[in-house]
Order: C-alpha cells, then sequence, then structure tokens
C-alpha cells in the first residue's frame, strides 16, 4: 500500500487524504469489510494531523463509503466504486461527488423557484428538453445535450442568474458529470443489468415538470432533489457486466 501523499498546490491535505483513501477502494486495494488504517497509522504514514485525518473520514463517511465503529474502527461498506474504476480516475469519482453535494442543494431550491417564476415559454423549453431526451434514449443514444438543456433550463425558470452560473461553474463541469452517468446508465441498459434506467430517469424529470408547471413549490424540490440522489445512487451502485 503507497503511504504518499503527493503535494498539489491549492488542494487542503484533508481532500488529498480523502482521495487517496478513494482510490484504494476503487483500485480493489480496499475491499468491503476492511478496516481502513488507523487515524494514528494515517497521521503517522501522511504526516499530517489528526483533524486532517477525520475531516477526511468524515466525508468519506457522509459519501457512504465507510462506517466507523466506536472503539473498533473505520470498516469500508459494499460499494461498486471499484467498478467505477473502469470508466474514470479516482480524481473523477472524487468531484463528481463533491459537485453532486452542492447540486443536490443547488437544483433542489432552483427548481422549487422554477415553480413560482417560471414563464410559459421557459416551461415550455424544458419540456422539449425531456422530449429531446426521450428520443435520444429509444435511439439507444447519450443525451447529455438533453439532459443539459433540461437543468439549465429549470435555473434559467428561476429568472436569476446566479442559479445559472453557479451550475455551469460547478469545478467537474456539469456535462462532464452527465456524460459519466449516462455511459453507466447506456452500459448498464445494454447489458440487460438494469434495463429500466432510462425510463426511470424519464420519470424523474416528468414528476419534476408536472410540479414545475401547476407551479407546486414543494412538490419541485422534493422531485428534484429525489432525482438527484437517485443519480448519486445509480452512478455508486453501477454494475455493467
Amino acid at each position: 500500500m503507497d503511504l504518499k501523499l503527493n503535494p498539489k498546490n491549492n488542494v487542503k491535505l484533508a481532500d488529498q487524504l480523502h482521495d487517496q483513501l478513494i482510490d484504494w477502494i476503487i483500485s480493489g486495494i480496499l475491499k468491503e469489510g476492511d478496516k481502513i488504517p488507523s487515524e494514528n497509522e494515517l497521521c503517522q504514514s501522511f504526516q499530517v494531523s489528526r483533524p486532517v485525518v477525520r475531516e477526511a473520514v468524515l466525508k468519506l463517511q457522509k459519501e457512504d463509503l465507510v462506517i466507523t465503529k466506536k472503539g473498533i474502527g473505520t470498516f469500508v461498506l459494499d460499494s461498486h466504486l471499484k467498478d467505477l474504476s473502469k470508466f474514470v480516475s479516482y480524481q473523477d469519482v472524487s468531484n463528481i461527488l463533491e459537485s453532486h453535494e452542492v447540486r443536490i442543494a443547488l437544483e433542489a431550491e432552483s427548481a422549487a423557484l422554477a415553480a413560482l417564476r417560471r414563464t410559459q415559454e421557459q416551461l415550455l423549453v424544458i419540456k422539449k428538453a425531456q422530449l429531446a431526451m426521450q428520443k435520444d434514449f429509444e435511439e439507444s443514444n447519450l443525451s447529455i445535450q438533453a439532459d443539459y438543456e433540461f437543468h439549465i433550463g429549470i435555473a434559467q425558470s428561476t429568472n436569476n442568474e446566479l442559479f445559472v452560473q453557479l451550475l455551469k461553474n460547478l469545478h467537474i463541469g456539469l456535462r462532464k458529470t452527465m456524460a459519466i452517468g449516462q455511459e453507466l446508465s447506456r452500459k448498464s441498459v445494454l447489458s440487460k443489468i438494469s434495463p429500466n434506467r432510462n425510463k426511470q430517469v424519464l420519470e424523474e424529470h416528468q414528476r419534476i415538470i408536472d410540479a414545475i408547471e401547476i407551479q407546486d413549490q414543494e412538490a419541485a424540490r422534493f422531485a428534484m432533489r429525489y432525482h438527484m440522489l437517485k443519480i448519486k445512487q445509480r452512478i455508486m451502485s453501477v454494475k455493467t457486466e
């Protein structure tokens, strides 16, 4: 096990340690049920302080990748992250998880405000993106552009440009996240492991549209939050063979 951190400018030590631990999980060095090195071991091996180690482990806990048992240690939970390594780097996985936390908060509120403020023309843009996505899926194509227009269309319907800019400026990039998620879903559909994934996505989108159309803020917020949580669940439970 390589116990070294490669210094990165402008990246907190806790984030670097977090990324290293994710790397071990997706590479299979740490498997389900394995106990990760103790706090003391991580401090000594990486030459970092206890607060740095605790912050890194807390992030893993929030991402449902590890569980800490008081007085025993921290253990790796069941995860298909190792399957993700076939398609993306550990750094991409880390960035997706961080971006997703922001997207859940940002897009849930965006949907709620869109329900309150949207114009008929803005609603039509969202519906058009949904139809384009449905057509792409029917033809077994990725639908990154339509998915992007759906989410950006909702942000634009808040009539607050800051929502649009924040969504566009996520550090890993909205399109890249969508591309990774859709490619994983496409492989699951084609391999018949999860043949209904695309249908589920469209149904989740439709619930959001319906809530925005009838201008029900709470329903829109809930529907978007549910959709975002399901996206994370689908990425984290990827299995393509």
